[in-house]
């Protein structure tokens, strides 16, 4: 596998460079407006290593664009921006199959015990760098899934880490349907 810059692969047009102590506060910025709310060990995972100590302090170079909430007695962080439609938010009921890779999952992160159940992590997060994809109920890991073309048909097999709802089932079984139909297959569903 070879890598590429994106400015040559996408033929992008000349630009000035910015400025690096600005793009690591603009990739910070973007982290929180995607994943918040976040502690420090979270975005240093997600950077890749970076540690507690340096992951805070690229946190709390954004000054006031950035506020420390109390999320279940754990402090974290969030964009002063997003704060107030944060507070506002209520729990949506949702079912998906979430591909491998997903950024939900690469974000979460499999020290995120709060996000699946039991000792499943290994099941997600694999050897290697390998992340599942899941099956992700009410904003839960509840599962992992994988797909398989045989001919016209395609084989979606839906393995959850516990007994799941009706309602569940129905949900996942049309988001099924909706994989096969877009990779053009019928589809083969199987529940382990």
């Amino acid at each position: 596998m070879a890598f590429t810059g994106p400015k040559k692969w996408l033929r992008l047009p000349r630009t000035n460079e910015t400025d690096g102590e600005a793009a690591l506060t603009d990739i910070t910025r973007r982290y929180l407006a995607t994943n918040a709310p976040v502690t420090p060990d979270d975005l240093g995972r997600w950077w890749g290593g970076l540690g507690p100590i340096p992951a805070r302090k690229r946190i709390e170079a954004l000054g006031e664009e950035v506020a420390l909430v109390d999320v279940e007695g754990q402090p974290m962080y969030v964009l002063e921006g997003d704060l107030r439609e944060l507070t506002r938010a209520t729990t949506i009921r949702s079912v998906r199959l979430l591909p491998a890779f997903d950024q939900y999952v690469v974000a979460a992160t499999k020290h995120a015990e709060e996000l699946m159940p039991g000792a499943f992590a290994s099941r997600v997060y694999r050897p290697q760098g390998w992340l599942s994809a899941v099956l992700l109920v009410n904003g839960r890991i509840d599962g992992v899934w994988k797909h398989e073309r045989k001919g016209k048909r395609v084989v979606v097999t839906i393995e959850p880490f516990a007994q799941v709802t009706n309602a569940v089932r129905r949900d996942a079984e049309a988001e099924a349907e909706r994989v096969a139909e877009f990779l053009g297959g019928e589809l083969d569903l199987a529940w382990i």
